[in-house]
């Protein structure tokens, strides 16, 4: 999720110029349909909780701990900038995970899916979102284009390849950054948790930007992150951005199975790698 916002502006440009089919996953056994938004949540405000900072704190450290240690989950997340959204779903368990991201923009989408198994990454996708989420030049985006690519740690570009793909790197998306307040118990969708807000920082995302953020998790001493909303308001520079994230389905069977072949990111750069022949007098 905070990856892409460094990135939106490119992909609403490109995304306008060239119109990219969507690509889906064949290799996992977890399917991810992308729908346009999670089911809606209605909150009713019940009785607020005298909770300090610290145990507003508490509280969402104990739910990301706890979430941390579950095996699997499923998470939808929708961000909207400018007219354009973005949609992730993913599965992840604790060493692999499969994510579809389709970026929507007037009338326009492209498609990228991202896999993650064990200490190796894989993407396929249109060259435009290669381009934008990879960020990978024009010309290696093009090379890598409707194909799958591999991505092992000594590249430069796994770190961010490979976020948002285990259970643990979706817990991290959801961490909010001092102050963090609230702890009141509130009703939403049928079931009692607990609000917390603090600031939103990240990737692509400083404290200049005064980004606000609340997490809802589950009341109780097992309790789980259910729902994340980000708000980063507009600049002079910039337009405003809105992100949410549900994680469901914790526990749900996930395998992801790598690609039957795969070309390595390596392969693709050195093959675009323009060299200047010396100059014979």
């Amino acid at each position: 999720m905070r990856k892409l916002l460094v990135a939106l502006g490119v992909v609403a440009m490109g995304v306008g110029a060239s119109a990219c089919s969507s690509t889906s996953s064949a290799t996992s056994t977890t399917t991810s349909s992308v729908p346009g938004t999670e089911a809606s949540t209605t909150t009713i405000p019940s009785s607020p909780a005298a909770g300090s900072n610290r145990t507003a704190t508490q509280a969402m450290r104990a739910a990301l701990r706890h979430g941390g240690s579950q095996s699997s989950l499923h998470y939808v997340s929708t961000s909207v900038e400018d007219g354009m959204t973005t949609t992730i779903v993913g599965d992840v368990n604790q060493i692999s995970g499969t994510q579809t991201i389709v970026v929507s923009y007037q009338g326009v989408k492209a498609a990228m899916v991202i896999e993650l198994v064990g200490h190796e990454a894989y993407f396929r996708g249109a060259a435009t979102a290669i381009e934008v989420l990879v960020n990978l030049t024009a010309r290696q985006s093009a090379a890598a284009a409707g194909q799958w690519v591999s991505v092992v740690p000594a590249d430069s570009v796994y770190q961010s390849t490979a976020a948002a793909l285990t259970v643990g790197s979706v817990m991290s998306e959801l961490a909010l950054s001092p102050p963090i307040t609230g702890a009141r118990t509130v009703v939403a969708g049928g079931r009692t948790v607990v609000e917390i807000a603090g600031a939103w920082t990240g990737e692509g995302i400083t404290a200049k930007n005064r980004a606000t953020g609340e997490l809802q998790v589950t009341k109780g001493a097992a309790s789980l992150p259910v729902r994340f909303s980000g708000v980063m308001p507009p600049t002079t520079a910039a337009g405003g951005f809105t992100a949410n994230l549900v994680v469901s389905k914790w526990g749900e069977a996930v395998h992801v199975v790598p690609p039957a072949f795969a070309v390595p990111l390596s392969r693709i750069l050195k093959s675009t790698t323009t060299t200047t022949q010396p100059v014979v007098v």
